[in-house]
């Protein structure tokens, strides 16, 4: 898992460089704050700028990060299921499965802590934890690095972007750019909700979003926000034991055994399979979870007991959840590999 030494060392590195020299105008990105979301969080050393994001872009969908070429960030984090993956857990280098889940990748830009035990609090350092990790990547970023200069084309894109060659720092960086600009807010619960389009939703999706936002559900507790999170580490419940402790891997605390950050429910559509260890195929387990409240945990949230829910609540909450789809994100021509 995480190499916290190795996370310090290069999160000092990054907090302390210098702000980018003055970037042509036409350079910067112009980063749009969707209606009804609070202001970003774009770091002054990192700002957005086109050729950063082309070349974060490219090393996204780029196998040379991998030690064998075999997979790049894009074979775990597809952009037709909201950059997750439908597979319960991710294979890596040489078919290895994954340890958790792959969470999709959406509007971190609001986003204050990463991974589902939130083990990582910078987005810039994300990628170290596929990279060194023996069932991902397998590999290191000094090897990545030695490669990206052999490259004729990325000596260019570093030389563009950063007026250097390629190293860890703008190596990071420049992957932060891409994720920061893959923004998710056109959904039909958007248009319903902040442009006040009243046919947006069906009838249904209208019932199920007052029953989520009811004291009968309180989904609205933990999914709350224009970002349908609360950002927190809870259990829910899916298990008695929890082999994977959750942000007790982090914090060393029981307290925190079996908890989970709080997922986003935009794009949940999309994807499935859901929880930290991709247990629940569709959204209607999911609901039956919920509606059952849950397994025999102690540290299970007081907010997870059974809802009694009848057959058309149930379908009307799954049809509120499938109104967070934002089909024009999935299609965004912007975020294709070139």
């Amino acid at each position: 898992m995480l190499r916290f030494s190795l996370y310090s060392i290069i999160c000092i590195a990054l907090v302390s460089c210098a702000k980018d020299d003055a970037i042509a105008d036409k350079d910067v990105y112009p980063f749009k704050t969707p209606t009804g979301f609070s202001e970003p969080y774009i770091p002054d050393h990192n700002p957005l700028t086109y050729s950063k994001i082309k070349l974060g872009k490219k090393l996204f969908y780029d196998p040379i990060l991998s030690s064998d070429g075999s997979i790049s960030c894009n074979s775990c984090h597809k952009q037709s299921l909201a950059f997750s993956d439908a597979r319960t857990v991710s294979l890596g280098v040489g078919n290895l499965p994954g340890f958790r889940n792959a969470q999709p990748l959406f509007n971190l830009a609001w986003s204050s802590s990463f991974f589902r035990d939130g083990g990582v609090t910078i987005l810039e350092l994300v990628p170290l934890n596929a990279i060194d990790s023996h069932v991902e990547f397998n590999n290191n970023v000094g090897e990545i690095i030695r490669s990206l200069n052999k490259s004729a084309e990325y000596r260019t894109l570093f030389k563009i972007a950063f007026n250097d060659t390629a190293n860890t720092n703008n190596f990071l960086q420049a992957l932060a750019c891409f994720q920061r600009i893959l923004v998710s807010a056109d959904s039909p619960y958007d248009h319903f909700h902040f442009a006040n389009e009243t046919k947006a939703l069906s009838e249904s999706a209208k019932r199920g979003m007052e029953l989520f936002n009811s004291s009968k559900t309180d989904c609205f507790q933990c999914h709350s926000g224009f970002n349908f999170t609360n950002s927190e580490f809870l259990s829910n419940g899916i298990s008695e034991t929890y082999p994977d402790s959750g942000r007790q891997r982090i914090t060393l605390q029981l307290a925190d055994k079996g908890k989970f950050r709080v997922p986003s429910l935009r794009n949940i559509e999309y994807t499935a399979p859901y929880m930290h260890d991709g247990s629940f195929e569709t959204l209607n387990d999911v609901i039956e979870h919920y509606n059952s409240g849950g397994k025999n945990f102690s540290g299970k949230s007081p907010l997870i007991r059974p809802l009694g829910l009848n057959e058309q609540e149930k379908n009307d909450l799954v049809e509120f959840l499938k109104s967070l789809s934002d089909t024009k994100f999935i299609q965004n021509k912007e975020f294709y590999k070139e």
